[in-house]
């Protein structure tokens, strides 16, 4: 198996506004509510007190507004907030920030190499989640599928350290996926 296998072409401008026309709430589905509570207390813990942290794919904010960060750049490609847009494109209206959290993004992206490259040259560190080992997802907005080593070889290339791995399987409680969040420099 490779460590990443792409999915499904990527959907044109007219069907991602209709699947991303609110913020995404994390509350509908038990896997991404374990999810969200662990990569918000792990971020907490892991990066301390951030003076200014991003969030450029936030849906419902809540990860984000767990920090306590003096500047915070909320973001989702859904309206709702002042950096509305594609990924790539609100990165380059944010100035350069103590933390980038990027959860559950990489796989619904077109090129997330070039995004994670982006997102190096705006972040001093990351959180990054996404699905692992998800091959045979079916989820229509996933574009993506990547082993653990395909998401840290991605990482590498992007210029990232990866200092911190933990998993969340969620499978047995009838979630969906497991999760890999990453913390890294």
């Amino acid at each position: 198996m490779s460590d990443r296998v792409r999915l499904r072409p990527a959907h044109d401008e007219a069907s991602l506004a209709r699947i991303y026309a609110r913020p995404h709430n994390h509350t509908k589905w038990l896997d991404h509510k374990v999810r969200v509570a662990v990569t918000a207390q792990f971020t907490d813990v892991l990066a301390g007190q951030v003076e200014t942290a991003a969030d450029l794919s936030c849906g419902d904010g809540t990860i984000l507004n767990a920090l306590n960060a003096k500047a915070k750049y909320f973001g989702d490609y859904a309206p709702g907030y002042a950096l509305t847009g594609m990924i790539d494109d609100t990165i380059e209206q944010i100035p350069v920030v103590d933390l980038f959290i990027c959860c559950e993004t990489i796989e619904h992206l077109d090129d997330p190499d070039a995004t994670l490259a982006r997102i190096r040259s705006k972040a001093k560190t990351l959180v990054l989640s996404t699905p692992v080992d998800a091959f045979g997802d079916t989820n229509p907005e996933h574009y993506w599928a990547f082993s653990r080593d395909g998401v840290e070889r991605m990482l590498a290339d992007a210029g990232f350290t990866v200092l911190f791995y933990t998993a969340i399987d969620c499978r047995p409680a009838r979630g969906e996926y497991q999760f890999g969040v990453w913390y890294c420099r």
